[in-house]
This record gives structure tokens, sequence and C-alpha cells, in this order.
């Protein structure tokens, strides 16, 4: 190699100097490219998480509102969402992702709510029927021993025949009734299937539970 006139040669210690930093340049520079591509990877996923929050928000948001117009409630108002106070990024997402987890958890509770009925939700659909029933009926019945306990006919070891027909008749239905409107009020999912009035049921009960007791009554006080 021939030696340019003027062009010193670096000592043995400049060089290993040179070389030296050349190294940590070059170890600086492989840390600032691996650093750029972390934050450019976790800023993919903090775009694909956000992405992904916001398809999960706007999925809620129908099943929402569906589920209000399948309740018969008020639209639920969805209003403009404030800043975060959290400032970072990943612990917002994970509170994100919490609040929702806990609005599907609420809304999956109203739906079991509203698949059942308000009253006695605990029990088969005849078995609450038959409760209402027995209900109106019993209630039917103590109005009309009543009305027999303070009719003047009593008093002289008559039967008051003029209070027969509502005993027999009147009274069994308005039990009736009276047991399939309560039912129909409140004995009924808002939702799903299951709902029924066992009007059957309600009529024995009624028409035909109703006047044995008030045979045997009558039997009873005659006796």
């Amino acid at each position: 190699m021939t030696e340019q006139p003027g062009t010193p040669m670096p000592r043995d210690g400049g060089w290993h100097a040179y070389t030296d930093h050349a190294r940590r340049l070059s170890a600086l520079m492989h840390d600032e490219r691996a650093r750029a591509d972390q934050q450019a990877a976790a800023t993919r996923d903090g775009q694909a998480a956000v992405d992904q929050a916001t398809q999960r928000l706007a999925a809620q948001r129908q099943h929402l509102v569906a589920l209000a117009a399948t309740l018969r409630l008020a639209e639920p108002h969805v209003g403009v969402v404030a800043p975060s106070p959290v400032p970072d990024p990943q612990e917002a997402l994970r509170r994100a992702a919490a609040a929702a987890d806990a609005a599907d958890t609420a809304a999956a509770h109203a739906h079991r709510r509203a698949a059942q009925p308000p009253l006695l939700p605990g029990v088969t659909p005849l078995a609450r029927n038959a409760l209402v029933y027995t209900a109106a009926a019993t209630l039917a019945t103590f109005v009309s021993l009543l009305m027999f306990a303070v009719s003047p006919d009593a008093d002289f070891g008559r039967i008051p025949w003029h209070l027969v027909p509502w005993s027999l008749c009147g009274l069994p239905a308005l039990a009736f009734f009276a047991g399939y409107l309560t039912i129909s009020l409140v004995g009924q999912p808002r939702i799903g299937g299951g709902g029924t009035r066992s009007a059957r049921a309600g009529g024995v009960i009624c028409f035909v539970g109703m006047p044995i007791l008030w045979f045997i009554f009558i039997a009873a006080t005659r006796g």
C-alpha cells in the first residue's frame, strides 16, 4: 500500500480508540433500532386493542338497545365518553375491558331476570298459577262465608238461598278472573317462552274447589 503524502498514520492507541467508539456507536444504533421496533410493535398492539375495544363497545351498545326494546324499557342513552384520567394506555385498556365485562355481566343478569316472572320466580309455572288461583279462591271463600255469617237468615237457622248463586257461581267466577288477571300481569316472563295461565287448573280450583268448600260449610253448620 502506497502512503499518501501529507496523510498521518494513526498511532496504535488512536486506532483502538477509534474502533472502540465505532463498536459503541454500532451497539447504540442496534439498541435504538430494537427500541424503535418494540415501540412500533407496542403501537400496533395498542391500536389493535383499541380497535377491538371499539368494536366490542359498538356491539354491546346494539345489544343493550335491543335488550331495552325487548324489556319494553327506555332506550339507554350513551353520552360522550370523557377522556381517561389514567396516563398509561395499557392500564386504561385494562380498565375499559373490565368495565365492558361488568356491563356484559349486568346485561346477562337482567336477561335472566326478565326470563323469570316477577311473581314467585323460583317455582314452576303450574305451581305458581295453582298458588295464585288457590289464594284467590280462598279469599272468595272467606267472603262467601262472611256473607252467610252476616245474613239475617242465619240468625233463624235458615239457609240464605239468595246467596247461593253468588257462592256457587258469582264468587268462583270473580276468583277465577282475579287469579287470571294476576297471572297475566305479574306471572308472565317479559322475554322468552314458558308463560302459561293454566286456565283449566284455575277453573277446577275455583269452580269445583269453592263449591265443595261451600257444601262442607253448609253441612257443618246444619249438622
